[in-house]
């Protein structure tokens, strides 16, 4: 890891244990920046870029941290293999800073701001929460990862604390109280899916320790936010799925499919299929960020109801285990013939008025391919147990064209059959 002195204004790279303590910047990058390879040749000053690296060390010092880290100019961005081992581990690099100084370029305070109230302080606080800085993907893990966050206007005049300014940047963010601060919850920071009475989906994550959303809710947390290169939007959360993969610049959107596939690989997360879509699409995962904005308060459950053998991705597309399933025929676009639909509640749902709902995937066949069938909606059910529904059949009665009656149901989580379903770019021939 590269630190600049923040005294002599000198490089010096550290490894593992042996990093000292350090001052971190988020900033919003602007057309002036100094780069590492500016340092080196010694034309660093009299950019834009260069004052704001120089008064981030100013209040490094009055903080009595002598390193700090800056994105602009830490990293010599002409070696690939650096710039893929920084952004790899930048997460790591904002969590582990003793303090991360948010630089708001967009953003004018002053000190008599801390005083207003009501109606007056409102109009100031939007001017805070309208920062571009909020849009950014790259700002998203900036915002998360460290502990000690303070905000600082476009004079580095000091406006406030992540836990102090939580409820603001929760409204604007749409990142609830409990994650941005992960303290345990008062009544008032419980996150409610709708207005249920309990949230169990929730209350489960505290009182098992497992203190970490689902990975539906936190793509929803970055489906409205960009960044200049398109590939950027799939490496700006590697850090936040805890996943690492090489950077391959002029990918395009295959980027974002990569990280889908790497976060498949680490996690038994079902709500990676808790999206929607207004096109008519044939994969069974998403195919960009915007697809989960519905997704916010989409929760794991624990496995236990659903035992169902891990999915796998393989060449011909995602080999899924088919445990539960329900019948009906659906008319597939651009085909005359109908279908079957199979329909498989997932481990992850959202609360409603009437309690916890599970998420059902649906899928049909379609020319010898299995793929999902879109709502521009979730599709959620309730379900209490194998009763709670008389159209739920075993597969094999489905594949057959039989008709089971009530009593030749089977124990609906008897697990009965393993399908390819089709993901875009393996096997099924889309792209």
């Amino acid at each position: 890891m590269r630190l600049l002195n923040a005294e002599t204004l000198e490089f010096r790279e550290f490894f593992d244990s042996d990093v000292p303590k350090y001052a971190i910047l988020s900033h919003r990058w602007s057309s002036d920046e100094v780069t590492f390879k500016d340092f080196k040749k010694g034309v660093q000053r009299g950019h834009e870029g260069f004052t704001k690296i120089t008064l981030c060390c100013k209040q490094a010092l009055r903080d009595h941290y002598n390193w700090v880290w800056v994105d602009t100019c830490c990293i010599d961005k002409r070696s690939s293999a650096e710039l893929t081992e920084a952004i790899n581990s930048m997460y790591k690099w904002y969590k582990d800073a003793a303090v991360c100084y948010v630089y708001l370029a967009d953003v004018h305070w002053e000190q008599s701001h801390y005083l207003l109230s009501g109606s007056r302080r409102k109009t100031v606080m939007t001017h805070f929460c309208g920062s571009s800085w909020f849009t950014r993907g790259w700002t998203l893990q900036e915002l998360l990862a460290p502990d000690n966050i303070r905000f600082y206007d476009q004079t580095w005049q000091y406006i406030g604390t992540k836990n102090n300014l939580a409820n603001e940047i929760s409204d604007t963010t749409g990142i609830d109280l409990y994650w941005l601060t992960m303290n345990m919850p008062s009544d008032d920071q419980i996150p409610r899916c709708t207005k249920a009475v309990d949230c169990r989906a929730h209350m489960n994550a505290w009182t098992s320790g497992r203190k970490q959303p689902s990975v539906a809710t936190r793509m929803s947390w970055a489906s409205k936010r960009q960044t200049s290169r398109i590939e950027d939007m799939a490496y700006c959360l590697l850090g936040l799925f805890d996943v690492n993969m090489p950077l391959l610049y002029g990918e395009g959107r295959k980027a974002f499919r990569r990280l889908i596939q790497e976060i498949i690989r680490t996690t038994d997360d079902d709500s990676i299929f808790a999206w929607t879509s207004t096109k008519h699409e044939l994969s069974v995962l998403p195919d960009w960020l915007d697809q989960f904005a519905d997704s916010r308060y989409v929760h794991k459950v624990a496995p236990g109801k659903f035992k169902r053998p891990p999915y796998t991705l393989t060449n011909q597309g995602l080999s899924f285990p088919i445990t539960y399933r329900f019948s009906r025929t659906v008319r597939s676009p651009g085909f005359d013939n109908l279908h079957p639909k199979i329909q498989i509640p997932l481990n992850c749902g959202s609360c409603g008025p009437n309690g916890f709902e599970y998420l059902v995937l649906e899928i049909t066949e379609m020319i010898g391919v299995w793929v999902r069938v879109h709502e521009d909606r979730l599709k959620l059910e309730k379900i209490d147990g194998a009763q709670s529904s008389p159209f739920w059949k075993p597969f094999n009665h489905i594949i057959h064209g039989k008709h089971s009656t009530r009593e030749e149901q089977e124990p609906w989580y008897k697990e009965l059959k393993e399908i390819n379903l089709a993901v875009k770019g393996l096997g099924a021939g889309l792209s």
